[in-house]
């Protein structure tokens, strides 16, 4: 079967879901503005077994709705997910990631089809989707760089989306000094704030058109809307399985076991471009 994206790869949406069918309805009308649901083969709603209202949403813009087990956590969820959906790659984003209003027609498929090349084409191994030079996140990518490191140059796509530190040159310095292994773990983040992230970090990044490829050594896995091999995310989860001790059953603790000394050995490609969510 050939793939509405991309030749004959078929690309599938997870929509990984809380109990909050009022931010799903939002997040789903978004979608429908845009027009996103139309770049799939499949998309899938999961939600937590118990939310029947957040399922009744689902089924209401005519999408799948799979529930995880309620004792899963996070990690219950994701594997629920790479079950439910027979497609090469999937885009994982949660229910509170809206498409910014402004994107319509050939800018979102151009977007898609960009992110889907770097993939198939083996220059990145997942790429990020969250528009971060004006998202107004809470997870402060950039302000997370710019603790450690001076900005040299503002990047002109910048919009101030989030406040970044007014420390000293020496106090940073002296941040790296006693936090290296943070410090360096922050080095990816500046892509989002730098205008010329590749030629301060030429080792860990390469610059591609309207983007980057950031190696995993210095780019931390985060739960933000990302697409990804099913068999890139099978692998992870498996990986995770067969780790020593428990993980929490929260989205926070998946990230924390994922961003290991393994990941950072791995020297996976990590692309990041314009993006398309909020």
């Amino acid at each position: 079967m050939m793939g509405i994206l991309f030749q004959d790869k078929k690309v599938g949406l997870a929509l990984l879901c809380d109990n909050a069918p009022y931010t799903l309805a939002m997040t789903l009308a978004s979608y429908d503005r845009a027009g996103l649901l139309e770049y799939f083969d499949e998309a899938c709603i999961v939600f937590p077994e118990n939310a029947t209202k957040v399922r009744e949403t689902a089924l209401s813009y005519g999408l799948s709705a799979e529930a995880s087990p309620a004792d899963g956590g996070f990690i219950g969820t994701l594997h629920t997910a790479v079950n439910s959906l027979d497609t090469d790659y999937i885009l994982l984003a949660e229910d509170d990631c809206m498409i910014w209003e402004h994107l319509r027609g050939e800018t979102l498929e151009k977007q898609l089809k960009r992110a889907l090349e770097l993939l198939t084409s083996g220059q990145a191994d997942m790429v990020r989707l969250r528009h971060a030079w004006r998202g107004s996140t809470r997870y402060k990518a950039a302000y997370t760089y710019s603790y450690f490191y001076p900005v040299e140059q503002l990047a002109t796509m910048w919009v101030h989306a989030e406040g970044l530190s007014e420390a000293p040159d020496w106090v940073k310095s002296l941040r790296r000094f006693f936090h290296p292994f943070r410090s360096k773990r922050s080095i990816g983040r500046c892509v989002y704030v730098e205008q010329n992230p590749h030629l301060r970090f030429p080792k860990y990044i390469t610059k591609i058109d309207e983007g980057y490829i950031i190696d995993s050594e210095v780019f931390q896995w985060t739960n933000q809307p990302t697409l990804i091999s099913r068999s890139r995310l099978k692998q992870i989860l498996t990986g995770l399985a067969q780790a020593p001790g428990t993980i929490g059953k929260l989205p926070q603790d998946f990230e924390t076991a994922v961003n290991n000394p393994r990941w950072r050995d791995a020297h996976m490609n990590i692309g990041v471009i314009r993006g398309i969510f909020t």
